[in-house]
């Protein structure tokens, strides 16, 4: 297969475009890094030119620094010109980076309704990346509604790599109250070679139509504290809808990520409990 890739020089398209290389697909890459520009539709469209597939994750994150006006244009056009590239070429499936933060409820923003959080908890991001994020995927949505192209938009959490797990102990070592403040993001995070293998078996699973998936490791990230020790005492007055698997599996994310593994056969591999 051959498959357009935006983004894929940044930290966590260098490994989707490994990924997709290990089994064998051809990469066309489309990068700022190497000139590119998504907010360049005839660019785009030319790089795009035989290819069977899309995978973008190009975008502004969530710099508190960037002007708010830059993060909505090149990530809302940026992901209309993806789509209206797979509709001129007939490109019939797309693989969006959303994140986490179209629910509104990460990176502080405002507290869940309930734990554990699933694809259902309603979304009312407001800052700008968060907004983008989920106006991004309700563009996915009705474009999907009105072509039949498939698109299946992937929500990561913190996205983990490698060198990391080493860095986060530390740093909770010397500053144990870290772990929570002055934000808690619920434990969740994914490896990036995981999140890598979901996007690209994103591009081969069973047409979902449009699908919308929370990416999360099986366990939460803790200095000790099991999933519901965390619930109860970072979030006493969230409501509790976990059930008796947090009894067997007591560092069970709290993040569901049942329906990714569903949808695209994925299983994450990396765990932080395995990192010990």
């Amino acid at each position: 297969m051959r498959v357009l890739v935006t983004g894929n020089q940044g930290r966590i398209g260098r490994y989707v475009q490994a990924q997709l290389e290990a089994e064998n697909h051809i990469v066309v890459g489309f990068d700022r890094a190497a000139g590119d520009d998504i907010r360049q539709p005839a660019a785009l469209r030319a790089a795009a030119q035989g290819c069977d597939a899309i995978i973008h994750m190009a975008a502004m994150l969530a710099d508190p620094k960037d002007d708010p006006n830059d993060v909505m244009h090149v990530n809302l056009q940026g992901t209309w010109h993806v789509l209206t590239t797979a509709e001129a070429l007939d490109i019939r499936r797309v693989v969006c980076f959303s994140s986490v933060n179209a629910l509104g409820i990460f990176i502080g923003e405002s507290l869940p309704d309930y734990l554990p959080i699933n694809e259902e908890h309603p979304c009312r991001p407001g800052r700008p990346y968060a907004l983008s994020k989920f106006l991004g995927e309700e563009m996915c949505r009705l474009f999907t509604r009105r072509t039949n192209i498939t698109t299946i938009c992937l929500r990561p959490p913190w996205v983990c790599f490698p060198e990391n797990y080493a860095r986060v102990r530390q740093r909770w070592a010397e500053k144990p109250e870290s772990e929570w403040s002055p934000i808690w993001e619920y434990g969740a995070f994914c490896d990036v070679r995981d999140v890598a293998a979901a996007a690209v078996l994103g591009l081969t699973c069973a047409d979902p139509g449009h699908a919308r998936l929370l990416l999360c490791a099986d366990d939460v990230m803790t200095s000790g504290r099991t999933s519901r020790e965390l619930a109860a005492q970072i979030h006493p007055d969230v409501a509790w809808r976990g059930r008796e698997e947090y009894e067997s599996e007591p560092f069970r994310a709290l993040v569901d990520n049942s329906q990714a593994k569903a949808v695209l056969g994925w299983q994450p591999r990396y765990s932080w409990q395995a990192q010990e």
